[in-house]
């Protein structure tokens, strides 16, 4: 199956679209956009703790003021009182922000984690109304990396790198402004100094946002290696081949990239943060110095120079965590970037807001000049069918591997829309129906029975969420499940394992029609392909489906001959056309390619039937033969 290569170059990280770092973080931001009153109040308890954490600076001035001694000699001009009134009201203040902090803390939790619940909430929704060839093209691995790897990156970002730069740029803003009542031109010198940082954090940022994105592809890969080979099939895959050494030597392939790319992320800007931290120590070395000099020369009074000190520690320790933030944002986008790829992927089939929900359908169905192609530069792979199916009666698509089979039941189905043509239920367009509707109107038991990791009575009523037990269990015996039942521990309530592994394959396609039984549908979808279970079994699923069948529209890719003869229609298909259709006596009297099918594929049904008899004729003389007296 084709995917669509616009997709498929998305989904293997080729030649993904760069957005700009502002068109990014702007819709980035729009995020919390829903959260912006909550966001308000961060924004305003950051200031108001920002603010409490510089004033003990100008309380540490009074003190200087108060202890030290005027210039003439003699004792300080403060007293024991009022330095210990200085202390209280510090104690107060740093008090005061850490309750604050505690506040802070919750409110930026909040938003941030609301935020990431809309983003995940928002991913799974549309992964969910993704077309099929989306997942025909993507591994599992890359979908789960996405969703839960970088939406957690993500939020640790939102939660907690968000709200740290904002509590510095305030305490960067909130210092600079008290520096300047203190003295104008020693802080004019910090403000002519910091921009010259703002030019490499921006290139170190670039740096690490490319490592970033190529960590997280990486990663992806990984995880995707992991989820294949780790699974159930997989794992007796490997076995089965003996790949155990192929498989390792695969695996620290990729963790070797992990780790180069690590070291790589983690090493990029190093030195431009050991330059910033050497600044910011030699910055408040310099105020020392020429607040110093200001002092000796009558300028500025001591207690001053010791305030200003203390706020260009200030200004440079958030300076610094800004710098260090700024990579770690733009480092971010390569996250958001992965995210909103997902989300920009086109929705194919999506309910129109004026689409009609069909109440109680009768089942009828009709295809009118249909043409589908899975990508647009493949070939069709069905073109120009068109059929029609009365409410109740039984269609058999018949053809060779390849021929358009699954695709008309994909389409029934709507998991694709037609290029050409129209898709009818009951005389409605497919695709001016809802969604749900659709679901409800056509049941499907498929040769692949998908069985979930929970209890045998979960798997059943996810055909119909709402039934009861009872009706859970009526749906099991009627589908021939009554002897697994009475083997099981637990009965319904066994949980089968990954992928219904604890069961067998006649098991699980009992399951599926239990599935369906509960659904009651008006139209059902059946594929038939039992060739690996044994006789007897194959004759019992045939019972099973045969009485699933009664009254509705079915639709059947055909594998035995008792189906066909008993279709009241039979499609027979070639490279994506109807080249054949009618009765099986009919189709037998044309010597086309079904006269073709039939004697390669569907005459050896007869003799097998024949084969059958004989032996349990034989088996039955043999017993009489042992039960009976006289012999």
């Amino acid at each position: 199956m084709m995917a669509h290569g616009r997709m498929r170059r998305g989904l293997t990280g080729e030649d993904r679209p760069q957005g700009s770092k502002l068109r990014i973080l702007r819709r980035a931001a729009g995020l919390f956009r829903p959260y912006r009153w909550h966001f308000a109040g961060l924004v305003l308890l950051i200031a108001v703790t920002a603010t409490l954490s510089l004033l003990p600076a100008l309380l540490i001035a009074a003190i200087v003021e108060a202890v030290a001694p005027p210039e003439g000699g003699g004792l300080p001009p403060g007293t024991t009182g009022e330095v210990t009134r200085i202390f209280v009201i510090m104690a107060g203040l740093y008090l005061a922000s850490g309750l604050l902090g505690v506040l802070l803390g919750y409110v930026n939790q909040l938003v941030g984690q609301s935020v990431m619940y809309d983003v995940r909430a928002a991913l799974h929704r549309h992964l969910q109304r993704l077309p099929v060839r989306f997942y025909t093209a993507t591994r599992t691995g890359e979908i789960m990396s996405r969703i839960v790897t970088d939406v957690n990156t993500v939020q640790q970002a939102v939660t907690g790198t968000f709200t740290e730069f904002l509590t510095n740029f305030i305490t960067l803003v909130v210092a600079l402004g008290l520096m300047f009542a203190i003295e104008w031109r020693l802080a004019l010198l910090a403000m002519v100094v910091l921009p010259l940082w703002v030019y490499p954090t921006l290139r170190v940022g670039d740096a690490q946002r490319r490592l970033q994105g190529l960590w997280q592809e990486e990663a992806a890969q990984m995880s995707a290696h992991l989820e294949e080979t780790l699974s159930v099939s997989g794992s007796m895959l490997v076995k089965t081949f003996g790949r155990q050494d192929y498989e390792s030597r695969r695996f620290l392939h990729s963790n070797a990239q992990l780790r180069k790319l690590s070291i790589q992320r983690m090493m990029a800007g190093r030195w431009f943060n050991m330059a910033t931290e050497l600044f910011g120590f030699l910055s408040v070395a310099i105020v020392y110095w020429l607040g110093g000099m200001l002092v000796l020369g009558g300028d500025i009074r001591l207690s001053e120079v010791v305030a200003f000190a203390a706020l260009s520690n200030r200004v440079f320790t958030p300076f610094r965590q800004i710098a260090r933030i700024n990579t770690t944002v733009l480092t971010s986008l390569a996250l958001f970037e992965r995210i909103f790829e997902y989300l920009d992927l086109p929705v194919e089939v999506d309910e129109r807001p004026d689409a009609t929900a069909l109440d109680r359908p009768r089942g009828g169905l009709t295809f009118e000049d249909v043409r589908f192609s899975y990508g647009r530069n493949s070939a069709p792979a069905i073109d120009g069918v068109s059929f029609d199916v009365p409410a109740g009666q039984m269609v058999a698509l018949v053809g060779p591997s390849g021929a358009g089979k699954t695709t008309v039941t994909y389409l029934l189905q709507r998991y694709y829309d037609p290029q050409a043509g129209r898709v009818l239920l009951d005389g409605h367009d497919l695709r001016g129906l809802t969604l749900d509707s659709i679901s409800r109107a056509v049941g499907t038991v498929m040769q692949e029975t998908y069985l979930f990791h929970t209890t045998l009575l979960d798997n059943i009523r996810y055909g119909r969420l709402e039934a009861t037990d009872d009706e859970v269990m009526e749906a099991a015996l009627a589908a021939g499940l009554g002897s697994l039942l009475e083997r099981l521990p637990d009965g319904l309530e066994t949980t089968v394992g990954e992928r219904g592994y604890r069961l067998s394959g006649g098991e699980k396609q009992r399951v599926a029609i239990a599935r369906a039984i509960l659904k009651d549908p008006p139209v059902l979808i059946l594929d038939e392909a039992t060739s690996s279970l044994d006789s007897r079994l194959e004759r019992e699923i045939r019972d099973s489906t045969a009485q699933l069948a009664k009254g509705r529209t079915t639709v059947v890719i055909a594998h035995r001959l008792s189906t066909v003869v008993a279709a009241d229609l039979i499609l027979v298909f070639d490279r994506g056309h109807i080249v054949e259709r009618g009765r099986h006596g009919e189709l037998l009297a044309q010597d086309g390619l079904y006269a073709a099918l039939y004697h390669e594929r569907f005459s050896h049904d007869e003799a097998a039937a024949a084969a059958n008899g004989a032996t349990n004729g034989a088996h039955a003389r043999r017993g009489a033969g042992r039960l009976d007296p006289s012999a």
